[in-house]
């Protein structure tokens, strides 16, 4: 495919995700003009025919799931495709560079966004978009998908990597709650940030030495309140113009700031809130110190089996902050992925490996396996085998949902071993996505070199600003003088650069 064309499909697909918001549907459809016919229909394995080829894989190492050699999933790849895994595992986080380096590289590796955007310019992987006529489910997926590829394209068009999808909903922070103590109480969940406080007072008067509303992460956790104001704390695509605004300046922001302040000076949260680990919030949460919190979704399942004498917790819907509608951040999406090798000497293998593992039937056996090995049929529906009793089980055992051991996985296999108060969780969650996501757009290296400076100047200004508004330290009077700084530190300058890089995407188009 050459580059002028190429760039038209791209752009196309990338412009459709934007203008659509990211929105839940997966964006529009986009039809590919003037490229080459793929040499096979999408779901076409030929398995028959295919050689049969051993490909080395460097990946991640789980302590929570050790790879091991005979998990089924390699299996069933060999099964439809012909293609044997051998898989390596990183032995620190120095293992990519020295693989690279070495000149002794795997066919694949699994990678982040940042190590495509940083090694694939040098030449160590292959410039998938090229390959898109021998990939035709891929290109399926990334037609259907256009926001997943939005965030795997360089500003030129290349693509360096492939982003597994599917299990997204796992990265959601979303809002629960006691429900066995609003019970006891007759507390409704609150439906808003006035309702959150006014509960909150009640739940302060009733557990003295609580802090009814509790989160982790510090200023982190921001970007997670900020849709029900309206906003994301950083630069971001608004929805409503579809331009690169940064959050902290909207209206909403400073609303969210206030009430943070409130909750602070009336001890209705922690007091060391910037600071709170993973352990010292399981331990508020176990023993009645807290009832209302946001955090990861996951947390839920995980913090209801440790829970006694009838504590449980179960979702809240986001209460309304500032706006018309309150939202959770949108962060349904994976954020690791399959880089190729540039000098791989199984290329034809390499890109048959991909197309599986992003077909459906690639997504339907590598994530639920195959009937009488993993599952029954029961009243028409899929159960797992009974040894298999949670989600970490299949990747522990099988290799299930594992790193690049599928492309598109299907959700409903780990979540089917879920009980219904988990299952209710990811149902109501999806609701609330916030239209787009807290993410820029890929920058050129010329560009990120223009801002980097300023940008860690202007994030290390902002974090300890806000701050101490929340706490006090600083009066809320001043906060049109900390904007004013924000502006002489740079934020428009980067707000700037940005924009080029989205506009850039428009003009790919044309």
């Amino acid at each position: 495919m050459n580059r002028k064309k190429r760039f038209s499909l791209l752009g196309a697909i990338l412009i459709a995700s934007m203008l659509a918001g990211c929105s839940n549907n997966g964006g529009t459809n986009v039809t590919e003009t003037g490229t080459n016919t793929p040499s096979a229909s999408p779901e076409s394995t030929e398995t028959a025919s295919a050689p049969d080829v051993t490909l080395r894989l460097l990946t991640d190492f789980k302590d929570i799931y050790p790879p091991k050699p005979d998990w089924a999933v390699w299996k069933w790849v060999k099964e439809e495709t012909n293609i044997t895994i051998d898989q390596e595992t990183w032995t620190g986080p120095e293992s990519l560079a020295l693989s690279i380096a070495s000149g002794d590289m795997p066919d694949l590796f699994t990678v982040f966004p940042g190590d495509a955007q940083k090694y694939g310019p040098q030449g160590a992987f292959l410039d998938l978009s090229e390959h898109m006529d021998k990939m035709p489910n891929v290109k399926k997926f990334l037609d259907s998908k256009p926001e997943v590829a939005q965030r795997m394209t360089s500003p030129n068009g290349e693509m360096y990597h492939l982003l597994n999808d599917g299990l997204g909903a796992g990265n959601l922070m979303v809002w629960f709650y006691r429900d066995d103590v609003f019970a006891k109480h007759n507390l409704q969940p609150p439906t808003t940030w006035d309702e959150l406080y006014e509960t909150s007072k009640k739940l302060k008067e009733l557990y003295p030495d609580s802090y009814p509303f509790t989160f982790r992460h510090g200023v982190g956790t921001l970007p997670a309140f900020g849709p029900q104001f309206g906003v994301y704390p950083y630069m971001y695509e608004a929805p409503d113009t579809g331009k690169i605004k940064y959050g902290v300046t909207d209206p909403g922001f400073k609303v969210m700031v206030e009430y943070l302040n409130k909750f602070y000076k009336e001890k209705l949260i922690p007091q060391d809130w910037l600071s709170m680990d993973y352990k010292a919030w399981t331990q508020q949460v176990a023993t009645d110190k807290t009832f209302m919190t946001i955090q990861y979704i996951g947390q839920i399942e995980i913090m209801n089996s440790q829970l006694q004498n009838g504590a449980h917790l179960k979702f809240m819907a986001p209460p309304l902050g500032y706006g018309d509608k309150a939202y959770i951040q949108k962060a349904d999406y994976e954020n690791y992925g399959i880089a190729v090798s540039s000098k791989t000497k199984n290329l034809d293998a390499t890109l048959r490996f991909l197309d599986f593992i992003y077909s459906d039937k690639g997504k339907d056996i590598l994530s639920w396996g195959k009937e009488g090995e993993t599952y029954t049929i029961e009243d028409g529906k899929r159960k797992f085998l009974p040894q298999y009793k949670e989600p970490n089980d299949l990747r522990k055992e099988l290799g299930i949902m594992t790193s690049t051991a599928y492309g598109v996985a299907d959700f409903e296999a780990s979540l089917s071993l879920s009980n219904e108060n988990e299952q209710h969780s990811f149902t109501e969650a999806m609701k609330y996505q916030f239209p787009t996501m807290n993410l820029t757009p890929v920058l050129t290296d010329e560009e990120r070199s223009g801002i980097t400076a300023i940008e860690e100047q202007l994030n290390k200004y902002y974090e300890s600003s806000v701050a101490k508004f929340i706490i006090g330290e600083t009066p809320l009077s001043q906060w049109d003088a900390f904007l004013d700084e924000l502006n002489k530190i740079g934020a428009q300058k980067i707000i700037d650069t940005y924009q080029v890089a989205l506009d850039r995407l428009k003009n790919n188009i044309k």
